[in-house]
């Protein structure tokens, strides 16, 4: 077992004076001779053994495994898993087609309208839904496969994200863009052709994107809000 002599003298040191233990009384209580209490203390012994630390943890009133840093070692290793954002309900997956339709004021909660309901971190309105991103437009920000939490209770400003319906019906995912000379929707990937389009007076601005995540198997991957 690796443990470090200096780090348990160390805490043995402050908890004896914090007691006001003395190394005999030390002895006395725990039947390790004194000799060795005080190497142990004084970080003498480069190899003491568990029976002697374990029997001075115990008069000192400490928990060996914080004394031999087991549970910091522990933790450490489990640092690399922490706890998921606490779920803010759940919320409905459609479809592209179904999306346009909301700008109708669909009701989403109809029988058989959801894909599939999904978990999410977010808070969101009565209103909100999911979609899966489809093709590479909005890379490297959204991958494909994606899914983005869109609010249409959030009016669009610029730089948001936003999930637009054009006259002509079609259902697209890009970036608002709010400028003197007038409103575009962009793709963020710069290899994307005709990636900069105004924005055709009657497009309708379904929602705003407001939290996405990646579908791992059964689970899910929180990556980031926006």
């Amino acid at each position: 077992m690796n443990f470090s002599p200096a780090r348990i003298a160390k805490m043995f040191t402050a908890r004896a004076q914090e007691l006001e233990f003395s190394e005999g009384e030390i002895s006395r209580r725990s039947g390790i001779p004194q000799p060795t209490v005080h190497r142990i203390l004084h970080g003498d012994s480069k190899n003491p053994h568990i029976e002697n630390i374990a029997g001075i943890a115990k008069v000192l009133n400490l928990d060996i495994s914080d004394v031999l840093g087991i549970r910091e070692q522990r933790n450490r290793s489990e640092s690399n898993v922490t706890p998921g954002p606490p779920m803010a309900g759940r919320l409905p997956l459609i479809s592209w087609v179904q999306a346009g339709a909301l700008c109708e004021a669909i009701d989403i909660y109809a029988p058989g309208f959801a894909e599939e309901w999904m978990d999410s971190p977010w808070p969101h309105s009565g209103s909100a839904f999911c979609l899966q991103v489809r093709g590479i437009s909005m890379c490297p920000d959204y991958r494909d496969g994606e899914i983005i939490q869109v609010e249409p209770e959030i009016t669009a400003g610029h730089g948001d994200d936003v999930i637009a319906r054009t006259p002509e019906g079609e259902v697209t995912f890009k970036r608002l863009q709010i400028t003197e000379d007038g409103q575009y929707l962009i793709a963020v990937n710069p290899d994307f052709p005709n990636r900069i389009i105004r924005v055709p007076e009657g497009t309708v601005i379904c929602g705003v994107v407001t939290g996405s995540w990646i579908k791992r198997r059964n689970g899910k991957r929180f990556i980031a809000e926006k």
